[in-house]
């Protein structure tokens, strides 16, 4: 049986783009999704799209203002005597308001889309997710809260005796979730392009401020490549091997005795796993705002932005009849 997943990455404000991309996706073809995993700005995202409420993730995305989400705290005294640069307040009302809700959340609950968000458990090093079913509501709505906290920049969030931070510190756009989770098909929205399309930046860093943003960004677009390298490397892996097996018996004609001596100790690698169709969405060039800059205006047009090259990549992809879109029984 098919299973769709939207991946959805890290970026704060850039954001934006995917709350573009996912008007397109969900609002003009009407495409549903069994899973959405998602990490950082990817999980405020995430829950309304479990719930359906694709009005209220574009308000949220073409209205929130910089005072709604981060309070600034004095550098030096931050550096000094607190556990971040900012303070997380205005976000922690925000995320109760849209997704403590009472209705909101019984939405959620009732939703047939399994909902994860990546968490980083900073006792352990391990990545947690939080998920509607499997945990009670304050814990879900504290991991979404850790799930965009930015190290550093933003506080960790205390969750029982441990501390939770963002996921993006180990996953930005997390496919391996949605294939442990049996996904066939994933559509992901990935903030940054691809390698070749990104432009230096022609510019010296001078302050610590400016070069810790800096460094944060190459970390996320290592991080995020990485991520998608082992899925694609995965998926051809699957591909690999059904093709192998095909070999096997319509050129070598080997018995299914033969074939499963053959691949003893290998089937077990990628038991029950069948191939997945993986598409993409992502900038054709640098998205230049920051990441926790986050103006009103700017992120409309990042809404766009994402609407249209959604559009351009769905239209390709479906084309090819590759990716998400690759028929069922391959």
């Amino acid at each position: 049986m098919d299973k769709k997943a939207l991946v959805l990455s890290g970026g704060g404000a850039k954001g934006a783009f995917t709350a573009g991309a996912v008007k397109y996706l969900m609002v003009e073809l009407g495409i549903t999704f069994d899973l959405v995993i998602g990490t950082s700005t990817g999980a405020l995202i995430a829950p309304l799209v479990a719930s359906g409420d694709i009005a209220n993730l574009l308000h949220f995305y073409e209205n929130v203002e910089q005072q709604d989400i981060l309070k600034d705290r004095p550098d030096l005294l931050a550096f000094l005597f607190s556990d971040a640069l900012n303070d997380i307040k205005p976000l922690e009302r925000l995320i109760h308001t849209f997704f403590g809700d009472r209705k909101r959340y019984e939405r959620l609950l009732k939703s047939s889309t399994e909902l994860f968000v990546t968490v980083v458990n900073m006792q352990t090093g391990e990545i947690e997710y939080g998920n509607q079913h499997q945990d009670p509501k304050p814990i879900l709505l504290k991991k979404i809260l850790a799930s965009a906290c930015v190290p550093v920049m933003m506080p960790p969030i205390q969750i029982g005796r441990h501390q939770y931070i963002d996921g993006g510190v180990k996953e930005i756009a997390p496919f391996r979730k949605a294939i442990d989770e049996g996904a066939t098909h994933i559509l992901a929205v990935v903030l940054s392009p691809e390698i070749e399309r990104r432009a230096p930046v022609l510019k010296e860093f001078k302050s610590s401020m400016d070069i810790l943003k800096r460094t944060l960004e190459l970390l996320t677009d290592e991080i995020v490549d990485n991520d998608l390298n082992v899925a694609l490397i995965y998926r051809e892996a699957i591909r690999s091997l059904h093709q192998i097996r095909t070999n096997a018996k319509e050129r070598l004609a080997l018995s299914e005795a033969k074939i499963r001596k053959l691949f003893e100790g290998v089937d077990s690698l990628f038991s029950g796993k069948r191939v997945v169709g993986i598409t993409t969405i992502r900038p054709d060039h640098e998205l230049r705002v920051s990441s926790l800059e986050f103006n009103p205006g700017q992120m409309r047009e990042l809404v766009d932005r994402g609407y249209h090259q959604a559009k351009k990549a769905i239209r390709q992809e479906r084309t090819l009849g590759d990716g998400f879109f690759m028929p069922s029984d391959r």
